[in-house]
């Protein structure tokens, strides 16, 4: 059984390449399930010393399209790609082995902390360890962490896995070289790090006041119905025309002096129409950002996500469809493998040792603004490729906010110009640089860009073999395809919010209690969506760069907020008949079982990670042999495990505890340590393995993340991010322009600087 995306004209971009799975868990099988959707022919390994790790409902979907192994020795001969995670049930099947009986081979090594990981490729660990957890805390007021119930490690591994490996594949077409590509969760967890680790380097973060409301862009509120809505409103414009629509738009003008008078009367009047029907004027509008709070299962009925290819069905099981729209060579998801061999190699007469990074001489182009997408392409410039923002004058809207420290973080390794786009010389300028590159990125929303001369027609015109990728937020064929998008959006839509809330109420409450609950709301609606989309875009980056290598022709791709967070929420992103919900977190937000959760030490709080019985065995005997009588240790209803493991915790402090567990392989770590910000900033010394010293021509040296891949050929030269504009002038030169054309144009204000402002 197969679904295939759209009719295809040419082949799959990943057609004919033989893929070895050894990995276990859903991080590795994620990516090659990825890879195998795109045409590879994936053959799996089943590690019986891990493969506990793929318990999961959702492993019914990350396993398909993959065949079994008979013969792992001789498919290692001629495999293009062998997958791993350590620590793994294959001590033979080392790089250095492997290398050995098959020199071209990419292997693609994937753990929790690194090289020197014996703590399996595990989600809650690896957010308990990274401050993640302690990040959340305050959604429940006054009971410490909360259990991070969005696993964003593994997706963003996931990601950084497919992008290392198809990297290296392209890499290999010119040289001939395989080599490893290494990429850990820690590593994933820094696209989540957004500024905040620069702002304790600059002392200039702030306390959070817990009492504080949401802003009214962002704005939970519930309707007449009870169900509620998520606001996404950033811009001054969404916000008045949202206000506009409600019928409260003479309020705009009384913002920001009688703002809790304004919030009042909007959560007020948001009471008198049902979720339904607010939708269905909004989304006439077209121009207001709103979405309902739903599942994750309820994501899979949206009109958005069905209208555009996101959930597919294969043998009765709803699951999710292609992480990216390739209209050229389009994803084709099949139960079955896929065939190996044919893969369009070009020939090498002999490997090269050219140390370049994989991305070296591809030329991006990037229209794109806020977040998701600029953090996208500043991945693909870590890899190599030479990025050229493009930027309105005035430079990106993102420098403007939170002192731009986080436009600082999503625009590293770029080169700047900014040209007033509605201009006939600004225009001019995009196509001429347009001509030049390999790709092409924008997230302006449909029809924009036709009206700004930078349509897919138009570049196509001038250059047949860009790979053009616009990236919006809900897609383009659904009925939210023309209306605005901001993170709360999908972190609404996809079912991460609800999830991380715990239990909602959905009556209709007094404003009082509407305030409360939206307060909750809003901070389990983390900053997520950006960074898990920036992901996507990478990634789907790289298989449109193979579709080139592979039809000799670029194409339109199409990525959007929606599919990526459904990615990012794939652990219920599945839905067949029995299958189990999602676990609830408790009241207080601690974990979905007594054996998988945090719990308040002596002094601190630990958080508990078995997921298999000889781990419960090994804890038992190691602290207190009689807890092995408890019966059903992984049953999450059992009430009678966690009262004796609060107990049992309670009785040293959680320094103490992850000592004497994690030093006898048990996986315990405290959990309150830091926050994910913090505990980068903790990195930030010159022997870091995950931060090191740029300088910035107005913040002076700082300390930013290193690679989210690492390569064993090639190092990234990392550097600060770029000021808007001050590449504008070289980069004209470059073009052809003359000293006195460059002049003109600064002096109309039809391309600007800061360093001329």
């Amino acid at each position: 059984m197969e679904v295939t995306q759209e009719v295809a004209t040419h082949q799959q971009p990943l057609s004919g390449l033989k893929v070895l799975d050894l990995s276990s868990g859903p991080a590795g099988g994620l990516a090659t399930m990825v890879l195998a959707d795109f045409g590879a022919c994936v053959i799996r390994y089943a590690d019986s010393e891990y493969e506990y790790q793929n318990d999961m409902p959702s492993a019914k979907m990350w396993l398909r399209g993959k065949a079994a192994g008979r013969d792992l020795e001789g498919d290692l001969l001629d495999a293009d790609i062998v997958v791993i995670s350590r620590p793994n049930g294959f001590p033979k099947m080392t790089h250095a082995y492997c290398k050995a009986s098959n020199p071209a081979l990419i292997y693609c090594d994937i753990s929790a902390f690194g090289d020197d990981s014996t703590v399996p490729v595990d989600e809650g660990v690896v957010a308990a360890i990274a401050g993640r957890m302690q990040t959340l805390q305050g959604i429940v007021p006054n009971v410490g962490p909360h259990y991070a119930a969005v696993p964003v490690a593994t997706h963003a591994t996931a990601q950084n896995a497919v992008a290392g490996m198809l990297a290296a594949v392209f890499q290999r077409l010119s040289s001939g070289r395989g080599q490893k590509v290494s990429t850990c969760m820690l590593q994933g967890l820094m696209s989540y790090d957004q500024g905040q680790s620069l702002l304790l380097q600059l002392n200039l973060e702030t306390p959070v006041d817990p009492s504080a409301l949401p802003s009214l862009n962002y704005h939970p509120v519930q309707c007449a119905d009870g169900k509620w809505l998520q606001l996404g409103n950033l811009l001054p414009h969404l916000l008045k025309n949202f206000m506009r629509v409600i019928g409260l738009e003479e309020l705009f003008s009384e913002l920001p002096e009688n703002l809790e008078t304004v919030r009042y009367r909007i959560l007020e009047t948001m009471q008198t129409k049902t979720c339904a029907q607010w939708m269905a004027l909004f989304i006439a509008d077209g121009d207001v950002a709103a979405h309902p709070y739903q599942s994750a299962n309820d994501a899979l009925k949206d009109p958005d996500m069905i209208l555009n290819y996101h959930v597919v069905e294969l043998n009765g099981i709803k699951q999710l469809g292609p992480l990216a729209r390739l209209t050229r060579t389009p994803a084709k998801i099949t139960t079955a493998a896929k065939s190996a061999g044919g893969f369009n190699w070009t020939p090498a007469v002999t490997a090269t040792n050219d140390p370049a990074l994989p991305l070296k001489g591809v030329v991006v182009l990037e229209l794109a603004s806020i977040i998701a997408a600029p953090l996208g392409t500043s991945y693909l410039a870590e890899m190599g490729a030479r990025v050229i923002k493009v930027e309105p004058i005035g430079g990106d809207p993102y420098r403007n906010m939170l002192g731009g420290i986080g436009a600082v973080r999503c625009n590293q390794n770029k080169e700047s110009i900014c040209v007033d786009l509605k201009s006939a010389e600004g225009q001019q300028i995009v196509r001429r640089l347009a001509s030049q590159a390999d790709i092409l990125i924008h997230n302006y929303r449909p029809g924009v860009p036709e009206r700004l001369g930078f349509g897919y027609e138009a570049i196509e015109g001038i250059n047949p073999q860009i790979i053009y990728l616009s990236a919006n937020g809900y897609g383009t064929k659904g009925p939210s395809a023309l209306r605005p998008s901001t993170h709360p959006i999908p972190g609404a839509a996809m079912g991460g919010a609800l999830y991380q809330a715990g239990e909602i109420e959905h009556k209709l409450l007094d404003i009082a209690a509407v305030c409360a609950t939206a307060k909750r709301l809003m901070a389990a609606n983390e900053l997520n969506p950006d960074p898990n989309t920036a992901l996507v875009i990478c990634a789907s980056i790289l298989l449109g760069l193979l579709g080139r290598e592979s039809t000799g022709t670029g194409q339109q791709i199409f990525v959007d907020m929606f599919v990526a967070n459904a990615y990012a929420n794939f652990d219920d992103m599945i839905w067949y008949p029995k299958k189990a919900d999602r676990p609830g977190l408790g009241e207080q937000l601690k974990g979905p079982y007594p054996l998988y959760r945090l719990y308040p030490a002596q002094t601190g709080w630990v958080f508990l990670g078995l997921k298999a019985a000889k781990e419960w065995r090994a804890f038992c005997a190691l602290v207190d042999p009689s807890l092995a009588s408890i019966e059903q240790p992984f049953n999450a209803e059992n009430t009678n495990l966690a009262s004796a493991l609060t107990k049992l915790f309670a009785t040293k402090p959680a320094v103490e505890w992850e000592m004497l567990l994690s030093a006898n392989g048990i996986a315990c770590v405290q959990a309150d340590k830091h926050t994910l910000a913090e505990f980068f900033h903790s990195q930030c010394h010159d022997e870091s393995k995950w931060m090191t010293k740029v300088s910035h021509d107005e913040l002076g040296d700082y300390y930013r993340h290193k690679s989210i891949i690492d390569f064993e050929y090639g190092r990234t030269s990392l550097k600060a991010g770029v000021r808007a504009g001050v590449d504008g002038q070289q980069l004209l030169s470059d073009l052809g322009y003359k000293c006195d054309e460059i002049e003109t144009l600064f002096t109309k204000n039809l391309l600007w600087s800061v360093d001329r402002a």
